[in-house]
């Protein structure tokens, strides 16, 4: 005969939205026509010739955040778990709109929406992911939407 029991399972996804950086990038064009780009400004060229163009960095990449993350999921997961026991109903998603600076601080975190019946809850997740440190790096400020799903399934034990 087979028991059900259910047991808590968490998921994360990661969207990213995309962004682009800028930093000055010269370009000319020689005496004999030859077009030329350098990211510092050639002395002997007059400022009339000189065309700025857009150089672009990257932004933090799916794996990078999606690491970090990985890292705390624990962290997150027992909160989803103490949040549980005032409310063992509680399931569903939230989705944060987070900002990244490139020294890795989580500048600002918002949530865009939200399943979750639990304004504590989603207020400690958001507290606890403003703590987040996600390493400096050469990239720009980074905004990602963010969701984290929480839900219970019914497991088949033999």
């Amino acid at each position: 005969m087979n028991r059900f029991t259910y047991q808590s399972l968490f998921c994360i996804s990661l969207t990213l939205s995309s962004n682009l950086a800028s930093a000055e990038i010269y370009q000319w064009v020689d005496q004999s026509g030859n077009a030329s780009f350098s990211d510092k400004k050639p002395p002997a060229i007059a400022d009339a010739t000189l065309k700025k163009t857009v150089k672009k960095k990257r932004e933090r990449s799916r794996v990078e955040i999606q690491q970090v993350f990985d890292k705390h999921k624990g962290q997150l997961y027992r909160l989803y778990l103490s949040a549980r026991k005032q409310d063992p109903d509680l399931e569903g998603g939230a989705e944060f709109i987070i900002d990244i600076e490139p020294s890795g601080e989580v500048a600002n975190i918002a949530l865009a929406s939200s399943s979750l019946d639990s304004k504590p809850f989603t207020d400690q997740l958001m507290a606890k992911i403003q703590e987040f440190n996600f390493g400096a790096s050469d990239t720009r400020r980074t905004t990602i939407h963010y969701p984290i799903h929480f839900f219970t399934h019914p497991i088949t034990a033999n």
